[in-house]
């Protein structure tokens, strides 16, 4: 949308101006009260009343029955010739200009007090944005006033009315209309005035707050076609963004860009990804965590919607090499989202990648993530506890912020006080009743610098978001062991391997086996879209090596299969793809006495899953089998997630 200048401007005026303004406006009025009273004050004068001879007797009168009916009189000379001079050049005076038994015309002096209030409003206006827009006022503040002031001067002295006001409105319009062609010629098409486009944006704003429902601006063409606005962002200012905006819309590939972007943003897309080859663009978006294929782009279709995605970026479009990063910002369905851009050249042409931001999903408890109740229970045990070490952990992009975010949710922070120690510049979610304390880690700064101090508050549960190094491992089990709950994360792709993470860090074996308590690991899973999964006879085998036994199930689940004799639609749902939004699997592993003695005697992988089993921990193979055999899922879903 096209912001034109708000007709405020013209009466943008400042105090000092206003009030000298008024004075100005004034000077005119008063002139011509001043002059009209004094033509009240005399008028009649050429006619002086006669005055009486005491000299001379007075004549008695006569009696009212002898008078006589009056006579006409009868026009006499004057006997001084001198005396009638004036009254003759009064009667030849115009009278269109001068009305009888008063000096000037209201009605006249009125109009020409109008105009001058008006001429003081715009050459104010004028003044201003000259300064603003750098239009060179010095030159046009002497135009715009002298054409005018001069002009209105002559209209007290051109007699002839319907000759001095049409001069008075020449010499107000020309010098503004003038600036205003030539001020236009030197902007930009939103900050132009009184075009057709202004005065309907300034007419419906008006009529909008009376209540009158008008479209301010007609349908832009660059909004018009694919549903999604694009708009420049992350600019330095808004003038920046606006620049940048301006030269994407000028680019041909615009229209296509947004092709892209929408149909991406149709299919519930979190990333877009361009390779461009000399054959073409190959088009990719990630949906539920899996790149999916799109259709292929020519390559004169697609250079020039990457050089429009540069250009509202900020970036060079003629570099196909170096790597260029910048952001912008779209609108799809009247929710308005950033997306971060960057590109690298390859050894076949180009790499673009866009991530949109994705919509924060508010998940207010674990059965909402796909926790089972008996898992729940068994956490919920060790998240009760006066005092230990609870581990969450995640590979990355496996959700593990919003399963931290949730786990704090479902917690007491009522009858026991937590706190929480994070990063400055990786803030995560506020969560109620959990104040936060932060660290620079620009400036050098660990966890362990705020630590000290941090205990000293005495909370009930301290969440450390991230495990850094070895001294806030240390800090945190000294604390455990004085009665203590500590939460903290680490990213890893299982309950064994974020045990090893955690004594990567140089800890000592011996106290860290000694704290932990729980670990919890995830992992995110592709869930069978409901209105096009179909069910299928397992293999015996296969539900062997499952370890289900036979008769169990009757069916697994798939997404649907190509048929040569059938034609299908694609799934409006899911568009073809099969799967609709993703879950979680656990493993929570409840630290026992022989993941205890592996950690110190022998912290290697197989070791602790070997272990973990034994302390009575289902794996993420476990649970994901459950999925599969209740439907939720596939068996090669499954099998892909194991494999990352």
């Amino acid at each position: 949308m096209i912001a034109y200048p708000d007709s405020a401007r013209f009466s943008a005026v400042p105090k000092t101006n206003a009030l000298y303004a008024i004075r100005i406006a004034v000077l005119p009025l008063v002139f011509a009260v001043v002059i009209s009273l004094f033509g009240v004050m005399n008028a009649g004068a050429d006619d002086p009343p006669q005055l009486e001879d005491p000299a001379q007797p007075a004549a008695p009168p006569q009696p009212a029955e002898a008078a006589q009916p009056a006579e006409t009189p009868q026009p006499m000379a004057p006997a001084d010739p001198a005396a009638a001079a004036p009254a003759a050049a009064a009667a030849q005076l115009p009278k269109d200009f001068r009305g009888d038994g008063f000096y000037l015309s209201w009605i006249k002096v009125i109009a020409c007090w109008l105009v001058f209030l008006l001429w003081v409003k715009t050459t104010d206006w004028v003044s201003t944005d000259g300064q603003e827009f750098k239009q060179d006022f010095i030159r046009w503040n002497p135009i715009v006033f002298g054409t005018f002031f001069g002009a209105f001067l002559l209209t007290w002295i051109i007699p002839f009315f319907w000759l001095a006001f049409p001069l008075l409105l020449l010499a107000y319009a020309v010098p503004l209309t003038v600036y205003i062609v030539q001020r236009n010629a030197n902007l930009e098409h939103n900050q132009r005035v009184l075009t057709p486009e202004h005065l309907r944006f300034w007419a419906a704003t008006r009529l909008n707050k009376m209540g009158m429902k008008i479209q301010a601006e007609k349908a832009d063409p660059h909004e018009t076609g694919p549903p999604v606005k694009v708009f420049a962002h992350g600019g330095p200012d808004e003038a920046t963004n606006n620049a940048r905006l301006l030269m994407a819309r000028q680019s041909p590939g615009l229209r296509t860009a947004r092709e892209i972007l929408a149909d991406s943003l149709a299919s519930r897309a979190s990333a877009l990804m361009l390779d461009y080859t000399a054959q073409g663009a190959t088009i990719r978006t990630m949906i539920d965590g899996v790149w999916i294929p799109r259709e292929t782009r020519a390559r004169d279709v697609a250079d020039p919607a990457l050089e429009s995605l540069k250009l509202l970026c900020g970036l060079n479009p003629q570099d196909r090499q170096s790597r260029q990063e910048g952001a912008f910002a779209a609108e799809y369905e009247s929710a308005r989202l950033t997306a971060a851009f960057a590109s690298q050249g390859t050894q076949t042409g180009e790499r673009v990648l866009i991530q949109f931001e994705e919509k924060k999903i508010r998940i207010k408890s674990l059965d909402a993530l796909g926790m089972r109740s008996k898992l729940k229970e068994e956490l919920q045990q060790s998240l009760n506890a006066k005092q230990g070490f609870v581990l969450l952990s995640a590979p990355p992009g496996g959700g593990l912020r919003t399963t931290t975010d949730v786990v704090l949710q479902t917690c007491d922070r009522f009858t026991r006080e937590f706190a929480a120690v994070e990063e400055e510049s990786n803030r995560y979610e506020d969560v109620e009743n959990v104040p936060v304390t932060t660290y620079k880690a620009a400036d050098g700064q660990t966890p362990n610098n705020v630590l000290p101090k941090f205990f000293r508050t005495e909370p009930d549960v301290a969440v450390i978001r991230d495990l850094v190094n070895a001294e806030t491992v240390s800090l945190m089990c000294e604390e455990i062991e004085d009665g203590r709950l500590m939460i903290s994360t680490i990213r890893a792709k299982d309950c064994a391997e974020a045990l090893l993470r955690g004594l990567a860090l140089s800890v000592p074996p011996e106290g860290f086996a000694r704290s932990i308590t729980a670990v919890l690991s995830q992992r995110l899973i592709r869930k069978l879209c409901e209105d096009c999964k179909e069910p299928y006879a397992p293999a015996p085998q296969v539900l062997q090596q499952l370890g289900i036994p036979e008769g169990r199930v009757q069916a697994f689940y798939r997404p649907p299969q190509p048929n040569a004799d059938e034609h299908r639609e694609p799934c409006e749902k899911c568009g073809g793809i099969g799967y609709y939004e993703r879950t979680a699997i656990f493993e929570l592993l409840t630290v026992g006495d022989a993941v205890r003695r592996v950690l110190t005697e022998n912290p290697k992988l197989e070791p602790l899953r070997q272990a973990a089993r034994k302390d009575g921990m289902k794996s993420l193979q476990e649970e994901g089998i459950l999925l599969v055999a209740k439907g939720v899922t596939s068996l090669p879903e499954l099998m892909r997630v194991l494999k990352q």
